[in-house]
């Protein structure tokens, strides 16, 4: 069914679907996870009341023909869609994958692949408003010397980028450039060089809530 954001008073039920990053790892506390500071802003900016479902799930991957599948966090997105989001109905969709899809040696064009089925499984059932994250930055170190996870790159990174980018404008989706809001500042990241610090989830949530109101505005004109 489909369901037309005009405005900020049409989400009332969000949900974040994704890997440890959107499940709040390193955040000092749930409440600091850029899932729930978004969430946040949304209420203050609706002046009413948002409904959050965190579905991040930590090692998780969205593909299931990958070669990390049997050491990734199970069900993969994929196999979760239907549960997870689709009965779920929410208003708005966040869709947070690729940096455990790159690391773990998922193809690019498999990952492609998986992403378009992903949307088009979901627009079959219901019709929420999606935001598409692309991946998030992390610390040289982190892209080596880590079993099964290695297989990644700045370069590869993105290549995973310009697919997520692209199928957003293909699919009419709204893309949040979270990785440009992080890159090459080190500080946003942790000490295990992956995940981000509480300064950088508010960087991701404040770039997710911008991509949100250049499309919605708070009330309906």
């Amino acid at each position: 069914m489909k369901k037309e954001i005009q405005s900020l008073q049409d989400i009332n039920r969000v949900v974040a679907l994704g890997d440890s990053i959107t499940y709040g790892r390193s955040a000092s506390a749930p409440e600091l996870c850029w899932v729930s500071l978004t969430a946040r802003m949304l209420e203050k900016w609706k002046g009413g009341p948002v409904e959050l479902i965190n579905k991040g799930i930590s090692g998780n991957i969205l593909c299931r023909e990958t070669p990390v599948y049997e050491f990734a966090a199970t069900p993969c997105g994929l196999e979760r869609l239907h549960r997870d989001v689709i009965e779920q109905k929410p208003d708005l969709l966040f869709i947070a994958y690729g940096l455990n899809d790159s690391r773990g040696g998922t193809s690019p064009l498999v990952f492609r692949r998986d992403y378009q089925r992903m949307i088009d499984e979901i627009r079959k059932e219901i019709d929420p408003a999606i935001v598409c994250l692309n991946l998030y930055y992390m610390h040289r170190e982190f892209y080596a010397n880590c079993e099964h996870w290695d297989h990644s790159d700045y370069q590869l990174t993105e290549e995973y980028n310009l697919i997520i980018r692209q199928l957003a404008e293909q699919n009419g989706l709204w893309y949040a450039d979270v990785y440009a809001a992080q890159q090459g500042v080190d500080w946003l990241v942790c000490s295990d060089h992956c995940h981000p610090n509480d300064l950088g989830h508010q960087l991701i949530a404040n770039r997710v809530f911008e991509t949100i109101i250049r499309h919605c505005p708070p009330s309906r004109r």
